[in-house]
């Protein structure tokens, strides 16, 4: 009977130290908020809200990168823009500055020497714009980065590109990659050309006729359609990667509730705990208290 009794209280004094134990996390979840913070309270939900971190992460990466992209691609239309707008005026100027065939008259060479120096202008802004940089990075250059795409000397390499035809590819979702910039060679160096032939054709010293910077203003229009052509990609692109943003934005919602529901306990639901808990220890208590005199009863018979 002792021995009986005797078990039955140490199983019962057990049991009410667990339930001390589990009242004191209850009122540890109410102050943090939390389920658990410790690998051993919860190892599945720790392993879970593990990988909702994990990818986290690789969104918030996949967020700068593409933020970055877009930037840059930004950048690109603008100077895009810009050095079509720079073709058009050159091609307005040659068109009517320029008429005559050699040999010319005084005012022919003095308006053609003007419309020289005056393309020779639009070219040098135009190379200026090719050799944009964000942050210390040439954004045309390719793989040459570091290197001004673009020959800024004065004269006859002006314009001449100086970098390569590689392209750095970023990641901006998982397993979607694209290439944040076109490389200079591939429509603003052949505008740049066009713009400095036109010059060139239209220099009295060269002694063109009128056919023939014609055929330059037509080579201008070309790289001016050529340089829309690339505006509609840059543009496509940077509408794509608004939208992976936004996709991006809705999955780290996702991943952030996520992990809230793993973690965060609604504070009612831990008070209802306590209040359950508080009436177990309650029961717990007089019915401890009852076999501890009973037990004592016992010894003493």
């Amino acid at each position: 009977m002792r021995i009986t009794s005797l078990g039955q209280r140490d199983q019962m004094l057990r049991d009410l130290q667990g339930n001390l134990a589990r009242l004191a996390e209850l009122q540890h979840q109410v102050a943090t908020g939390k389920r658990f913070d410790r690998v051993e309270q919860d190892p599945m939900g720790t392993a879970r809200l593990l990988l909702a971190k994990r990818d986290t992460t690789a969104i918030d990466q996949y967020t700068k990168n593409a933020t970055n992209a877009q930037l840059r691609l930004g950048a690109e239309e603008a100077v895009l823009k810009q050095v079509d707008e720079l073709l058009r005026e050159g091609r307005d100027f040659a068109l009517s500055f320029t008429r005559g065939n050699p040999p010319y008259t005084a005012d022919q060479t003095t308006q053609r020497q003007a419309a020289v120096e005056h393309i020779d202008r639009l070219l040098a802004t135009a190379v200026s714009l090719g050799n944009t940089r964000i942050g210390n990075e040439y954004i045309l250059a390719g793989g040459q980065s570091l290197t001004p795409p673009f020959d800024a000397t004065p004269g006859a390499t002006l314009g001449d590109y100086q970098g390569d035809s590689s392209k750095r590819k970023v990641e901006i979702a998982q397993g979607v990659q694209i290439a944040p910039n076109h490389t200079g060679d591939e429509y603003l160096a052949p505008a740049l050309l066009a713009l400095r032939e036109l010059r060139d054709a239209i220099d009295p010293a060269n002694g063109q006729t009128e056919a023939q910077v014609d055929t330059r203003v037509a080579a201008v229009f070309d790289a001016s359609q050529a340089l829309q052509v690339s505006r509609t990609e840059t543009a496509t692109t940077g509408n794509y990667v608004a939208a992976t943003l936004a996709r991006n934005t809705v999955v780290k919602n996702d991943l952030v509730n996520v992990q809230s529901s793993i973690q965060k306990i609604p504070l009612e639901e831990s008070i209802a705990s306590i209040l359950s808990l508080q009436t177990t220890l309650q029961a717990s208590y007089a019915a401890t208290s009852r076999l501890i005199n009973l037990s004592l009863t016992d010894y003493l018979r």
